[in-house]
């Protein structure tokens, strides 16, 4: 709480600071501290283009594994990128054969994510992938390729399940997507009064039953 008030008045104070030399670098440091309290999805956001990462705008970042070259990455306006996923733009295992090639340095590629994208929790994507537009990266899957505009993509190896306005019907018509004036999507939502709307949405709904195969 100390913490909290210390950093929201030291925003105030620095943000009259001009925006040059040691006073931006301080000034800085203070909206990047403040971000991280309001809105840690935002807080990555910022971090990742420190990194090198070109990244558009009004994105959310819930996970920020770009690891040794975030430089390589490209990611478009309103992108969602959920916890845990992973981009990786280098193949370690060409290093099995530097005994082959002597001055092997390694293998490495490029990642594009369209405009207005979501990727799933888990994904993997690796090198040389171009994602498009208004495209879903299910949970789990492992992309391995480039995907055209409005692609629902799934799997390992990742596949186009759908297109994006079959989704859309999907999702639009079902009793499980909730709705609400009060907390549209990301407006913030304390965790109680986020259980009492799902609790009510979903009380009369059971989980799918098994098929037979």
């Amino acid at each position: 709480m100390i913490k909290d008030l210390a950093v929201r008045w030291g925003y105030l104070i620095v943000k009259h600071f001009p925006d040059k030399g040691l006073w931006l670098k301080i000034k800085r440091k203070f909206q990047l501290a403040k971000l991280y309290r309001d809105d840690i999805a935002l807080y990555r956001v910022e971090i990742a283009r420190q990194m090198g990462a070109k990244v558009g705008e009004n994105c959310r970042f819930y996970s920020l594994n770009f690891f040794s070259e975030p430089y390589l990455i490209e990611i478009g306006n309103d992108v969602i990128i959920s916890g845990e996923v992973i981009f990786i733009t280098h193949d370690g295992g060409v290093y099995l054969f530097k005994d082959q090639i002597p001055n092997l340095r390694g293998y490495y590629g490029k990642i594009k994510i369209g405009n207005n994208c979501f990727i799933g929790m888990g994904a993997i994507i690796l090198p040389n992938v171009e994602i498009g537009n208004n495209c879903i990266v299910g949970a789990g899957a492992v992309v391995t390729q480039s995907f055209p505009d409005n692609s629902v993509i799934m799997g390992n190896p990742a596949k186009v399940a759908f297109k994006t306005d079959m989704y859309f019907k999907l999702r639009k018509y079902s009793k499980q997507t909730v709705l609400s004036e009060k907390y549209p999507f990301p407006t913030r939502i304390s965790d109680n009064e986020k259980r009492l709307i799902l609790e009510e949405k979903l009380k009369n709904i059971t989980t799918m039953k098994a098929r037979l195969r």
